[in-house]
C-alpha cells in the first residue's frame, strides 16, 4: 500500500472558518431580595467566561492551523518521494534533498533602522551570527523527531 499522497488528492485548508455566535447567557428572573451588587458580580462572571471562550477558541484555530500546515509539508515531501520512485522526472535524490530543503524557513533577523545607534546595531549583528551558528543544531533535532511525538503533539492539539 502507498502511503504517499499527491498534492491532488489533498483538499485545501479552509482557515476562515465561520464559527457559531457566543450563546447568550438565560435571562434569570430577578427577585426582590436581588441587590445590584449581585447583578454586577454575575454579569462580570459571565463577560470572564465568554472572554475565556474567545481565547480557548483562538488557540483552537492556532493549533488546527499548526497541524494543517504540518499535513501539507508531509504531502509535499511525500509528492517529491513519490516522483523519485516512478522514475518519470529526473529528479535525483540530491534533487529531492534540495528541494526538501528549500521548504525549510529561512532564519532572519531585523536590524533596527536609523536613528540606532552603533551598539545596538552590532548588538543584532552579533545575536544573528550566534543564531546563524546554532541553527544547524535546530535543523538536525527537527529532522530527528520520532514519529510517535509529532502523532502526540498532534493529538494534543486536538484535544
Amino acid at each position: 500500500m502507498n502511503e504517499y499522497l499527491s498534492r491532488s488528492e489533498i483538499s485545501p485548508v479552509d482557515r476562515s472558518v465561520v464559527r457559531a455566535p457566543v450563546p447568550a447567557a438565560a435571562v434569570q428572573p430577578v427577585s426582590a431580595t436581588e441587590s445590584a451588587t449581585e447583578q454586577r458580580d454575575m454579569s462580570a462572571s459571565d463577560a470572564g467566561r465568554r472572554d475565556s471562550f474567545a481565547v480557548d477558541i483562538a488557540a483552537v484555530d492556532e493549533d488546527a492551523a499548526g497541524a494543517a500546515e504540518y499535513a501539507r509539508i508531509h504531502a509535499q515531501i511525500a509528492d517529491i518521494l513519490a516522483d523519485m520512485r516512478t522514475g518519470q522526472g529526473a529528479l535525483s535524490v540530491d534533487g529531492a534533498s534540495a528541494a526538501v530543503q528549500a521548504m525549510m524557513p529561512q532564519p532572519f533577523i531585523y536590524i533596527p533602522l536609523p536613528p540606532a545607534t552603533r551598539e545596538a546595531v552590532e548588538q543584532a549583528a552579533d545575536l544573528a551570527k550566534r543564531i546563524a551558528q546554532q541553527a544547524s543544531y535546530a535543523y538536525a533535532a527537527q529532522a530527528h523527531v520520532a514519529r510517535g511525538t509529532v502523532d502526540q503533539i498532534l493529538s494534543a492539539s486536538a484535544i
